[in-house]
């Protein structure tokens, strides 16, 4: 992960999607595109770090109604 990805997704969790979004902003200097490609990278990163613990079979396990 990016450094700039691992300060924007450090970020605390904020209920106010706006303040959120604006702390992202700001962690990237106020480039859109930049923030979004981080929120991205970092996404990826903890995507990658979850199928690492999280067993297959579990995942495809489905509550049947």
């Amino acid at each position: 992960m990016s450094k700039l990805a691992e300060r924007i997704t450090d970020l605390p969790l904020k209920d106010d999607l706006d303040e959120a979004a604006g702390d992202a902003l700001r962690v990237a200097g106020g480039d859109p595109m930049v923030a979004i490609k981080a929120l991205i990278l970092g996404q990826r990163s903890l995507q990658e770090a979850y199928a690492e613990r999280i067993s297959a079979g579990y995942v495809r396990r489905r509550l049947r109604s």
